[in-house]
């Protein structure tokens, strides 16, 4: 996955359930089942064979023992089949042919132990604990099937059990809603251990059941729920016993205690953001709806397999056809890269620029007043363009901020109060992408883009300045100084720097105005014109931008120091708004300065923007937090790691016939950045993890709304993954996809009715089940969908 192309909007999702990521050559449906390898599982004609795993961690020698269950959800006596559990948790049980309904129970034996994550250690296993799942098969069943067992499938027991027992519909209706609250189905995915090293090259929602059972882990050691034991095992038992408890179905609704769903969302973003109990490379569970809501849909299943088939396959192509419909009459645009681009361009002067550009002009015309004034002899604030910067000791902890230097004319600083005819403040964008040339102990050089603006004050006005600014492509040089230890900056020549102007005539030229208090500036407004935007590869993407901006700054009573932002900000192409972004009442950043008054390495503390912006076909509304900023390996790039976006996105820029089409959360997050070489490639050894979550509605037109959760992130290198779960009234959709360098790519999509099917590799043809029952196969190559009834389907 590039930097630059993290996966945005559902429809891309959508779209690849039907079409299954399918490729190569085509192939006839089998009948064997598959393990969540992937691999055919041989068995023979006459024999039904039921294979799994337990876990809470991984239950070595466990005793497995399986009942029938009848019509009326009653156990029986004795069970028809036991086994042990293996070193790794495996089990694997021959199924006699008349029994369609069955529970496995797991307990303790003799030397029986669990794995416990969070202290990762094997514990004996707890005589109380008792781990269940129940599974209903159809009429003529698939001759191998897998399943797991697990406190997520112990709830779906007891939920059944509340409810009045073991009965059909109630064993349909609490597999839906824990499915919907999940959004994976626990009994179908394979139990993981993510303090394994193994755990990164597995699949999405393996990674995250498995993080799901290490907040249960953690739970117990943190003694929730008053589980106050002495050891960890009997802790462990009180928690899932609390787990297992703390829902109900009521209507067509399962309902599940706030207080243990909480408490479970919280544990579970706690273990994901610790690297010793999470080494899946997933370290976010943004945009994962697990454990997100209090009120699932559990209704009573269409009682005919096909008939719940082609409900799945119904809402899939009805969803999509809706969404390609409204794209091709204009009145919406899911469209991956139109609506990235459209919200990226809206926000573009919202990232860490807004606040470097504010502080540098702020800092400088503090320093231009002192200088004048006789109150100091320091002509510049870091100092940072001019005079010997030293880079590593210097440049890298101011990484790519700004300066201000007073000067006496366009090219000299000046050196008498007297002199100062002006300010000229410099900060660079970035550096351009493979520009970064090392010689050790030589030279380091990279071309950068740098705003410089010159402000020179308004005669007889003491609060005024008139402004002209410019874009520059430069050349960056530090040269090696024995004597300082260091590279220290090479003073700008002017054949390595070129002015960079957009397709118009514009000069960016303006004002400024400025209040004081005492000595100190307290508030400054811009007016005029700034030069272009650029892109992350420093290509323009606008001829000139408009300012309407004002700034406050005040010292917080901790001692930092917050600035709030208003105005307006436009770009222009052709003369014409190509984007506009309102900075409404609440924007704002605090700051942390060193002892000389300077922004600090790391020393955002906070950056909220209020805002509305409008681009090309899009309108955004709402409120983005800018944080968690670090450098990267060498200091050459300091960026924020975590963007979150909370508000509404509509597909038309007029107040009047704006469509809103999401309404929601947008999250993205970057990790381990301080390890990451920004000057070379991205390889296996130098490699950025990424992520990007998305929840909330879509509404698409003549289409329900949509509830929706994706997020998409590549936890390794070479590593695709997305997990996503919509629903949209009628039916509840999960999927994930997962591929590695190691792995074939893998698609899993299911609903809750329990209908399901697998695409591995460049598979074109899946065998499509409902409840562990054949319904018919999914034919990618030919678009179609076969029954075992003999009728079919298109899949558009």
């Amino acid at each position: 996955m590039k930097n630059n192309k993290f996966p945005f909007f559902a429809s891309l999702l959508l779209s690849t359930l039907l079409s299954a990521c399918g490729g190569g050559s085509g192939g006839s449906a089998s009948n064997a089942n598959t393990n969540t390898a992937g691999s055919a599982v041989s068995v023979s004609n006459n024999a039904r064979q039921f294979n799994g795993v337990v876990a809470k961690g991984r239950i070595a020698g466990g005793r497995v023992l399986a009942y029938n269950l009848d019509q009326a959800g009653n156990k029986s006596a004795t069970s028809f089949a036991s086994t042990i559990t293996g070193g790794d948790g495996a089990y694997s049980i021959s199924l006699p042919g008349n029994i369609s309904s069955f529970i496995i129970e797991v307990s303790a034996a003799p030397g029986a132990l669990m794995y416990d994550e969070a202290t990762q250690s094997d514990l004996p296993f707890p005589e109380g604990l008792i781990l269940r799942s129940v599974v209903k098969q159809g009429a003529n069943p698939e001759p191998v099937y897998w399943g797991s067992v697990t406190p997520l499938t112990e709830l779906i027991v007891q939920l059944a059990e509340n409810a009045g027992g073991l009965t059909a519909t109630n064993i349909d209706r609490t597999r839906a809603g824990v499915q919907a609250m999940l959004g994976f189905d626990p009994q179908r995915v394979s139990a993981i251990h993510t303090t394994a090293d193994t755990s990164l090259d597995t699949h999405v929602d393996e990674k995250i059941q498995g993080l799901s059972l290490t907040a249960i882990s953690q739970l117990a050691l943190d003694k929730a729920f008053a589980c106050d034991a002495n050891t960890q095992g009997a802790r462990v038992v009180c928690v899932v016993s609390q787990i297992a408890n703390a829902g109900k179905l009521e209507g067509g609704t399962l309902n599940l205690r706030d207080d243990v769903r909480l408490a479970l969302r919280a544990s579970l973003e706690k273990v994901a953001g610790d690297e010793n109990l999470n080494k899946s490379g997933k370290s976010s569970v943004a945009g994962v709806s697990t454990f997100t809501n209090s009120s699932l849909p559990a209704p009573v299943p269409e009682a005919d397999k096909i008939a719940v088939t082609k409900q799945l396959f119904g809402s899939l192509r009805s969803n999509i056809y809706a969404v390609s419909n409204a794209q091709k009459n204009g009145g919406l645009d899911l469209r991956l890269n139109a609506v990235k681009t459209d919200f990226e361009k809206a926000i573009a002067p919202l990232d860490k620029d807004l606040l470097v550009w504010s502080k540098t002009i702020t800092e400088g015309i503090d320093q231009f007043n002192k200088y004048r004034n006789g109150q100091t002899r320091e002509t510049a604030v870091n100092g940072l363009f001019y005079g010997q910067t030293a880079l590593w000791s210097g440049y890298q902890n101011i990484g790519d901020l700004g300066d201000c230097t007073v000067m006496r004319d366009a090219m000299n600083v000046a050196t008498t109060p007297a002199q100062a005819a002006g300010i000229e403040c410099r900060f660079s964008r970035f550096i351009l992408p493979g520009t970064y040339k090392y010689s050790y102990k030589y030279q380091v050089e990279w071309v950068e883009l740098v705003d410089r603006i010159w402000l020179e004050p308004i005669a007889n006005d003491v609060s005024r300045f008139n402004y002209r600014s410019e874009l520059v492509q430069q050349k960056a040089v530090f040269v090696w100084n024995e004597e300082k230890n260091d590279f220290l900056r090479r003073p700008v020549k002017p054949a390595d720097a070129v002015a960079m102007n957009g397709n118009s005539n514009a000069t960016y030229t303006g004002q400024m105005s400025f209040a004081m208090e005492g000595n100190k500036l307290y508030a400054f407004t811009v007016e005029g014109k700034m030069p272009p935007r650029t892109n992350s590869s420093g290509q323009l993407i606008s001829d000139f931008e408009s300012w309407s901006l004002r700034t406050d700054r005040n010292q917080t009573v901790d001692g930092n120091f917050r600035y709030d932002f208003s105005g307006e900000l436009k770009s222009y192409v052709k003369d014409q708004v190509s984007s506009r972004l309102a900075l409404d009442k609440g924007s704002y950043a605090i700051v942390a300065l060193n002892y000389k008054g300077n922004l600090q390495k790391n020393g955002v503390k906070e950056f909220k923007l209020a805002i509305t912006a409008e681009a090309a076909n899009s309108k955004v509304r709402g409120e983005i937090k800018i944080g968690n900023a670090s450098s990267d390996k060498n200091g050459l790039s300091y960026q924020p790691n975590r963007i979150d976006f909370v508000g509404s996105i509509s597909s038309a820029t007029g107040l009047i016939n704006a469509l809103e089409i999401f309404n929601g959360q947008l999250t993205v997050e970057r990790f381990a950045y301080n390890n990451f070489d920004s000057s070379k490639p991205e390889s296996a050894n130098n490699f950025v993890r990424k992520a990007v979550a998305l929840s909330g509605v879509v509404q698409v037109p003549e289409r329900p709304p949509l509830k929706l959760n994706v997020t998409a992130s590549n936890d390794a290198f070479g590593s695709n993954s997305i997990l996503a779960q919509y629903m949209d009234g009628s039916s509840v959709i999960n999927a994930q996809m997962s591929e590695s360098l190691s792995k074939p790519r893998i698609v899993r999509v299911s609903s809750s009715s329990g209908v399901s099917f697998d695409v591995f590799g460049s598979n074109e043809v899946a065998d499509i089940l409902q409840n562990g029952s054949k319904v018919g196969w999914l034919d990618i190559k030919a678009g179609r969908i076969s029954y075992v009834d003999g009728s079919f389907e298109t899949i558009r």
